[in-house]
């Protein structure tokens, strides 16, 4: 059985690099962003068919990384919860199907990345101002779907450090992870 870990988060909290450090570090396959390779094609001025393009774009990426996935392990940079979440920010509400899609995705550990951590503005970010709002949605979702998460922050190096000894505990058959969740 191949473990699923995702991360999850606002713009700009360090999930991609993350995630390719997590993956490098257990030498693992990593699923990409799909909404930014997307974006970065096609513009960020997305409408609901884009986002639902983009949901179906990630489900894509990660079955395509779990038949590439080496040591019974997936480290995901991000999931369709996020994609729902970002559609919300954009549009003020989610397509439905999007909302089917991430309630069905389940992975083995959510690593919910904090604010606390510059937001570093590039072509692709515009919602350095909803960071803490996009957070707290993800959270309360988290919650309402009881995924087991846990909530990293800290530095870089205090992030990836935190997250190898999550994923650690998790490969090596500890059920539930360790519990960081602190307000």
């Amino acid at each position: 059985m191949i473990r699923k870990v995702v991360l999850v988060g606002p713009e700009s909290t360090g999930k991609s690099t993350l995630a390719r450090r997590l993956a490098n570090y257990f030498d693992t396959e990593v699923v990409e962003e799909y909404g930014r390779i997307y974006c970065e094609k096609f513009g960020n001025d997305c409408d609901a068919m884009d986002h639902c393009h983009i949901a179906a774009g990630q489900l894509f990426l990660q079955e395509q990384g779990l038949a590439r996935a080496r040591h019974q392990l997936l480290i995901c940079d991000t999931d369709v919860l996020v994609t729902q979440t970002f559609a919300e920010l954009y549009l003020g509400e989610c397509p439905e199907i999007i909302k089917q899609w991430a309630a069905r995705e389940h992975y083995d550990l959510y690593l919910l990345l904090n604010t606390d951590v510059p937001w570093v503005n590039d072509s692709i970010r515009l919602f350095a101002d909803r960071r803490q709002w996009h957070f707290n949605r993800l959270k309360e979702l988290l919650e309402a779907q009881q995924r087991p998460y846990v909530v990293i922050s800290g530095d870089y190096e205090q992030r990836f450090q935190t997250s190898v000894a999550l994923v650690k505990a998790l490969t090596e058959g500890v059920k539930q992870p360790i519990s960081l969740n602190e307000d």
